[in-house]
Parts: structure tokens; sequence; C-alpha cells
């Protein structure tokens, strides 16, 4: 009987120990590389370039316009997760209005940050950054091969290229920022790369995504992709203001 209180007491105690060193662990996830709080906008300019050929001739349907993403309020589901709400919307130009707003959302667990975009969930960042960790950001994507719908998304390796230097947009100059390459998988014929970069208490400041082909047999593969490139696209899109 006095063995197994002696017993008793020490699990007791061991545990207490135990819950009391977790719960004193100090970790800084870094969230604010993503706010998520209600009322918060972040205003991109974006460039787009579609690329097409029809044996003959080259096209390049270019775009130039703004965007807005605005974040809506914040959810705790069962799991005390933290799903947001954003806004998307677009105009030609400062001068214009804004089109209807497209709503998506995304989740905030403890170390991901994963956001919907058309409707394909990707794992956008892990908390905290720490360079060079890398992980499958396209894990929810309906991947089924180089031949299926999502085909681009395929062979992505995320992973953390900077996480803490100096980057200036539209002449502002955004300090402690991280960069995570997605994808870069380039060759003479195939050019697919989507970079991002993120700021403290901003959100993501700046990305390019180019998915290009030169898809003509008889073309000059040694081309810059501006002007060989058969069919693809190339967006670039920065922040030039944010609140708060």
């Amino acid at each position: 009987m006095f063995v197994g209180l002696i017993v008793v007491i020490a699990l007791m105690t061991f545990m207490a120990c135990k819950k009391d060193n977790t719960n004193g662990l100090n970790i800084n996830y870094q969230y604010s590389y993503y706010p998520i709080d209600s009322g918060h906008w972040i205003l991109y300019n974006v460039d787009s370039v579609n690329f097409s050929y029809d044996q003959i001739h080259y096209f390049r349907d270019t775009a130039h316009y703004q965007m807005q993403a605005f974040f809506g309020d914040t959810i705790h589901d069962l799991l005390d997760s933290v799903n947001f709400r954003v806004f998307y919307s677009t105009r030609p130009d400062a001068n214009s209005g804004w089109s209807n707003p497209y709503g998506t959302y995304g989740l905030r667990t403890l170390t991901t940050l994963q956001a919907v975009e058309n409707d394909i969930r990707f794992i956008k960042l892990i908390f905290p950054p720490s360079l060079n960790t890398s992980w499958n950001g396209n894990l929810y994507v309906p991947y089924t091969g180089p031949s299926g719908p999502y085909a681009v998304f395929g062979n992505w390796n995320y992973f953390f290229e900077n996480t803490d230097t100096t980057i200036t947009i539209n002449g502002n100059a955004y300090q402690h920022c991280i960069v995570v390459s997605e994808v870069n998988n380039v060759n003479q014929i195939t050019k697919i790369v989507r970079t991002e970069m993120y700021a403290p208490n901003v959100g993501m400041i700046y990305q390019e995504w180019e998915s290009l082909c030169k898809c003509d047999p008889s073309g000059n593969v040694l081309l810059p992709w501006d002007t060989a490139a058969t069919q693809g696209f190339s967006i670039h899109m920065w922040a030039i203001a944010h609140y708060p």
C-alpha cells in the first residue's frame, strides 16, 4: 500500500513537471508574416502576360491592374484552429471602381498557414520560419500526373530561401522579410517558377509566378523566354500599400 502510494506520488510529480516544462516553452511562431486580423488589407499592382502561338505568330496578351486583399472576420473551429476569410477585388487602375469581391478562406494551425486559391488548398508557410526548411505545400492539390488538370503543380518543393532580408518594393523598404521558393523547375523547354516574399505585419509583398513552354519544335530554345515561349503565363504582383 505504502509502495503503491509512493509510485502514484512519483508519477503525479513527473506529470506535473512535464506539464510545467511544456507550458514554460516560449516559442515565437512569427505569425506576423501572415496577419489575418479583420480589417487588414494589402493593395497590389499586377502585371500578367498570356503567351500563345499559332504556328506563325507569337502572341503576348498583357494586362496591368490592381488587386486588393481584404481580410474579414476569423472563426475558431471545434479544434480551436483559426479560420479566416479574405476577399479579393480588382480594378484597372487607381481611378477606377473595384470589381465585386471574390471571397475565399484559409486556416492557420499551430505550425502552418493554409490558403485556398481557386478552390485549391496550399500550405503557404511553416511556423516558425527556418532557413532551408522544406515542405510539401501542394499536399492537398489533387495532382493525378503530368497529363492531368493540375499538372502544373507537380514536383513542387517549398522551402525558405531567406528568413531575414530587406526587400525594397515601390520605394518602400521592408525589413526582416522571408522568401519562399515554391517551385523552380527550369530546362530548355519548360519553365515553372513561383516565389513569394513576406514582410512582418504586412503579409505577402511580392509574387512571381511563371509557367512557360517553348513548345514549337522549330523554334530556337536558346532565345529568351519572353521571345520564344509559345504557351503559358507570367504573373508578377507587388504590394504598394497596406493597412495597418
